[in-house]
């Protein structure tokens, strides 16, 4: 492999990488907003929980969609919208007062986007662009990713709430989901 083309190599995974690190970690962050969520709208912890029950499901029943779709239109693209709807989803979380909306927040919006830029899709992108001996390494730092995000984001998140308060802090999270944006042009 050439030095031009190893380069691109990790260009690609790290783009994949950071990508999945900030919408898996947006996600994961979310059970640390639950008790002032239930707080601010009063609709109790069953009502929360069906909304993130909802998310669940429909992260798992997006996958195979956003695949198909990024073989139509690209990965690019639709990793592009999977990463705003994560932003957008977050951010109006905390405008939401009842149960619907609620799922549609957390349940349609930001898991629906994490479908569209997660694994599946990101996987697909970087393994065409991988030899085949090198697939199994490349899918393992996509993953490790979205590992890191789960780990660092909570922590980040945590921080967040205690300085600025739990609803500047789950928008300041989705922000950040922004900062993949970049990523959709390099996969």
């Amino acid at each position: 492999m050439t030095e031009g083309k190893r380069a691109t190599l990790w260009l690609v995974l790290l783009a994949a990488a950071g990508t999945f690190s900030l919408t898996m970690g947006t996600r994961q962050t979310m059970g640390l907003f639950l008790s002032p969520l239930n707080t601010a709208t009063g609709l109790g912890l069953a009502s929360i929980s069906l909304a993130f029950a909802f998310g669940q499901l429909w992260w798992g029943l997006t996958q195979p969609f956003a695949g198909a779709m990024a073989d139509k239109i690209g990965a690019g693209r639709v990793l592009f919208i999977g990463a705003l709807l994560v932003a957008v989803g977050t951010f109006v979380t905390p405008y939401m007062t009842s149960t619907w909306g609620l799922i549609l927040a957390i349940g349609v919006l930001s898991a629906g986007g994490a479908g569209m830029a997660g694994p599946a899709v990101l996987m697909a992108a970087t393994t065409r662009l991988v030899p085949p001996e090198r697939r199994g390494f490349a899918t393992g730092i996509v993953n490790a990713g979205g590992s890191f995000g789960q780990f660092a984001l909570a922590p980040i998140a945590a921080t967040l709430m205690v300085s600025l308060g739990w609803v500047s802090a789950m928008q300041v999270i989705a922000l950040l989901v922004l900062l993949c944006l970049p990523a959709a042009f390099v996969l």
